[in-house]
Formats: structure tokens, sequence, C-alpha cells
């Protein structure tokens, strides 16, 4: 008598619902991440009693605390690195604009450099930025 033996049925992963897992983690992912924005040095603005809005689209940020510190994409440099940094940021874009957010305690002293530092770097659009006055 012969023992007949069964063919082993070789294991498969179903793969009908796989786009589905796909896109539900990317979906997931995309609702969870949050984006860092940049945050700067902690300032308190000056007041003033007319302000303006700027448009965002070609704004860059330099941000001056009360004790000298400067940042520009939220990087700790020093005065004499503004113009180098702002060379290549006007060169990549022509029309940039660029926000001092200075506390309102800093030496006049260092926004003079930081000018001079623009002036080197032909960037002539610039914007102090300021709290409008409540009240």
């Amino acid at each position: 008598m012969k023992i007949k033996f069964k063919e082993k049925e070789e294991a498969t992963i179903p793969t009908a619902s796989m786009s589905d897992i796909a896109f539900l983690l990317l979906i997931f992912f995309m609702v969870t991440t949050v984006f860092r924005a940049e945050t700067g040095l902690k300032i308190e603005m000056p007041e003033a009693e007319a302000a303006r809005k700027i448009p965002t689209k070609n704004l860059s940020h330099i941000w001056v605390g009360a004790n000298g510190l400067i940042s520009i994409d939220d990087a700790l440099i020093s005065v004499n690195r503004v113009s180098y940094i702002m060379i290549r940021k006007h060169q990549i874009n022509p029309d940039i604009i660029i926000s001092i957010r200075a506390d309102k305690n800093v030496h006049y002293g260092i926004l003079e450099d930081i000018f001079n530092q623009l002036q080197e770097a032909d960037v002539l659009k610039v914007s102090l930025a300021t709290e409008k006055k409540r009240g």
C-alpha cells in the first residue's frame, strides 16, 4: 500500500490591502508631524503707535537679544558673519526683505554694526519689527 503525501502549499502574503495600509500610514504621519517654526531669541520688542504688516513671502528674520546675541535661522552668529549669510540669501532671493527683531534694551551700536553688514551685503530692504501699542 502506497502512502500518498499531500503536497505542501506555499505560504503567501496577501498583498491586496498593502496599498491601503501604506496610505493609512502616510496619512497618519502627515497628520501627526509637527513642523518646527523659527523660534529666534527671547526678546521684548519695542512698542510703536503705528505698525504695518509686511508680506511674509520674501521675509528673513534677524533676532537681536538684549545681551547682544544675534540669531539668523535659529543659529547664533557673530556680527561679522551677518554679511556673509545675507550675501548668500540675497543670491538665492534678490527680493529678500530683512526683518530685524531687536529687543528694546539692545545697544544701538550692535544694530549699527548689523546695518553696516547688511549694507556691505547690498541687502537694502530692511524692516524693524515692533509691537503695536495697546490702549
